[in-house]
């Protein structure tokens, strides 16, 4: 896994070169977005909810979802000391739905302007702590393959969608010449952050803190005290709606 993200050869951060697995979710020193990171996390909480909705209606043979018992919090206590185990759900949902989530979650991070790594484990924490322990817990035992599948497959997934995103956008947004279908591309590779932008299209302001966050390694002239011009390594985010 590449953990110095976007930074050119040699000019990693010294800290980073010390530690290149620190993760910086949660002290960003480097011209991370943590306010995108937090305002994505909450979106992606309330349309939580709403996929777990979805998955409870779906029939039980699809989901393995065991609806038979009403007592929610003995439920989700009782799958929790239970798992994690080796699930019998259906290939497509562990192996296809997984990775395309944690490629959901990896992608906020990695659009906040984080690293590789960082995702990762924001990928990793998400699927883990939010999904496997958190809302899917309340129907089903955690799952020994989606602890793992969801946020390796995301990495990887996510990974190409967040460089397939920018160079759809360097077109113009367009997917063989038509921006339907780049529309249509553009909320496949990142529902979450194309939910966002048309929250704030419909109610006329920033309400989620969303667009297409770059992270590119610039150029900036430098002057010492001396007065020679010298040429570092700056990081810059620019926003695209």
């Amino acid at each position: 896994m590449d953990t110095t993200s976007e930074w050119p050869q040699g000019e990693l951060p010294l800290d980073l070169q010390d530690n290149p697995y620190h993760v910086s979710l949660f002290n960003p020193t480097h011209g991370e977005d943590k306010e995108r990171l937090w305002s994505q996390t909450k979106l992606m909480f309330g349309l939580g909810l709403g996929v777990a909705g979805f998955i409870a209606m779906l029939p039980p043979e699809i989901s393995n979802w065991d609806r038979s018992d009403d007592r929610l919090l003995e439920k989700w206590r009782d799958n929790v000391k239970e798992g994690p185990v080796w699930d019998r759900d259906v290939w497509y949902i562990n192996y296809i739905g997984h990775p395309y989530f944690g490629s959901v979650y990896y992608q906020v991070a990695r659009k906040s302007g984080y690293r590789q790594w960082d995702s990762f484990v924001y990928s990793f924490m998400m699927s883990t702590f939010y999904w496997e322990y958190g809302l899917e817990a309340f129907a089903e035992v955690p799952s020994i393959q989606d602890l793992v599948v969801t946020p390796v497959g995301g990495w990887l997934w996510g990974e190409w969608s967040y460089n397939k995103e920018k160079e759809i956008r360097r077109r113009g947004g367009t997917v063989y010449g038509s921006r339907f279908w780049g529309d249509i591309s553009l909320f496949l590779l990142d529902p979450v952050d194309s939910i966002g932008v048309g929250i704030n299209k419909m109610m006329g302001r920033e309400v989620v803190k969303a667009g297409s966050a770059w992270v590119s390694s610039q150029p900036a002239l430098s002057f010492d005290e001396a007065e020679s011009a010298d040429f570092y390594w700056s990081l810059n985010i620019a926003y695209q709606f």
